[in-house]
């Protein structure tokens, strides 16, 4: 049998091959949407209207916010520890526990190296961290 004599075979006529098995169309229209069927571009300007009027109406918000509410004062919490408040002797521990964290073969001590932060960390600068900026050469020179 050719493809020609299949074709005309009854049980092919009563097929319509421009539908498809499924019985699903493979055209849906997307009304200009795009490839994914996002929505259209009327659709597009309707979004931007109102994701504008959204951010106008959060600005207000925080306008009104501001101005009925003064300013917290801030409050300082026992655990945060400032460079100021150390002494010379917990500055120079935690600079050494900083120093040998990764020369030891057991475990590395992740809260320990948390809780040296505040001997180490050089904001706000004091007199003794800006003497001691790293990189920072001195050169004395001798009057001729």
């Amino acid at each position: 049998m050719t493809r020609t004599e299949r074709a005309a075979y009854p049980r092919a006529l009563n097929r319509d091959r421009s539908e498809s098995r499924t019985g699903l169309d493979p055209n849906l229209r997307k009304r200009g949407a795009g490839n994914h069927n996002w929505g259209s571009l009327a659709d597009e300007q309707r979004l931007e209207a109102g994701a504008l009027d959204d951010e106008n109406m959060e600005l207000a918000e925080e306008v009104e916010g501001k101005v009925g509410v003064e300013p917290a004062e801030r409050s300082r919490s026992g655990s945060s520890a400032t460079s100021n408040s150390l002494t010379e002797e917990e500055r120079e521990r935690a600079r050494q526990l900083r120093k040998n964290a990764f020369k030891k073969g057991d475990q590395l001590d992740l809260a320990a190296i948390a809780r040296s932060s505040a001997a180490v960390s050089g904001s706000p600068p004091t007199a003794d961290n800006i003497s001691r900026r790293p990189g920072q050469v001195t050169v004395e020179c001798e009057k001729l």
